[in-house]
C-alpha cells in the first residue's frame, strides 16, 4: 500500500521507508520537512515506527490492521504529541457502510441477527479484517450481538440470538468486499461494500493526510474527516 500511495502521491512524498530495497531502513531519521507520515505495516513493525516518530511532531496516519493492546497504547502515546488519523480502512465507502449499519442496529439489533462476511485477497495476513471487527462494534454498541463467532463447523446447535458470526475468504486479488446480513423472521436486509482497486483506499489515506495538516495533537479518523456524520 505504502508503494501505490507513492505512486499517487508523486513529489509530494519526501522519503520511503521499507524493510525491501529500495526503502529506505528505519535508522535514517525522518527529514525535517516531513508534515505527515502514513504508514500501512505490520503490528510488529512498530516499534521501529515508535522510533522513526521519535523526535519528530509530524502528524500520522495509520491503516495498519490486527492491532493489540500494545500498539492501542502507542496509538494513544502518539495522539497525545501529535495529530494522529487512525482508521482500519480508508475507504470512505466502508464508513458509510458502518453509518447504515448504525442506523439498522438502532432500529433491529433485538429482531435481526447480524452475520458478517469479508473477502480478500490470498496474500492478507490478518483474519478476520480489521474492518469487519469494527463493525461488528458498531453493531455492539446498539445492543447487538454479544458473543463473537468465527466461522462454523460440525455440530453447533441452533443460532442465539446474541450471536454475531464473523466468516473470512481468502483468494486471488480481492481488494476488499464486506457483507452484512442481517436476518429477521421472514426477511433479510444485505448490505455489501466491495472495493474494485487498492487505489481507493491510497487515495483516501492521502485525503486523511491533507485533512491532518494543522490539526493539534489527537485521536481522529473518518467522522472527523467527513463532519461527523457518522454520529
Amino acid at each position: 500500500m505504502g508503494r501505490l500511495v507513492r505512486e499517487i502521491a508523486g513529489e509530494s512524498v519526501l522519503a520511503c521507508y521499507d524493510a525491501a530495497p529500495p526503502g529506505l531502513p528505519v535508522s535514517r531519521p525522518l527529514p525535517p520537512e516531513v508534515d505527515v507520515v502514513l504508514e500501512f505495516s505490520l503490528p510488529e513493525a512498530w516499534g521501529d515506527l515508535d522510533r522513526l516518530l521519535t523526535g519528530s511532531r509530524a502528524a500520522l496516519v495509520s491503516g495498519t490492521t490486527g492491532l493489540g493492546a500494545a500498539e492501542e497504547a502507542l496509538l494513544l502515546k502518539w495522539s497525545s504529541e501529535r495529530a494522529v488519523f487512525r482508521e482500519s480502512n480508508m475507504s470512505v465507502g466502508v464508513h458509510v457502510l458502518g453509518m447504515l449499519l448504525r442506523t439498522a442496529g438502532r432500529l433491529l439489533s433485538d429482531r435481526f441477527d447480524l452475520e458478517v462476511v469479508e473477502v480478500h485477497h490470498g496474500g492478507k495476513l490478518d483474519s478476520p479484517s480489521g474492518t469487519a471487527l469494527r463493525l461488528v462494534e458498531i453493531w455492539e454498541a446498539e445492543g447487538g450481538g454479544g458473543r463473537r463467532v468465527y466461522g462454523r463447523s460440525g455440530r453447533t446447535g441452533p443460532r442465539e440470538h446474541h450471536e454475531t458470526g464473523i466468516h473470512s475468504l481468502r483468494g486471488g486479488d480481492v481488494a476488499g468486499v464486506h457483507q452484512l446480513n442481517l436476518l429477521g423472521n421472514g426477511e433479510r436486509i444485505l448490505l455489501e461494500h466491495a472495493a474494485t482497486g487498492r487505489a481507493t483506499f491510497a487515495e483516501g489515506a492521502l485525503s486523511a493526510a491533507g485533512f491532518l495538516r494543522g490539526k493539534p495533537p489527537g485521536l481522529y479518523g473518518m467522522d472527523d474527516l467527513l463532519g461527523g456524520g457518522a454520529g
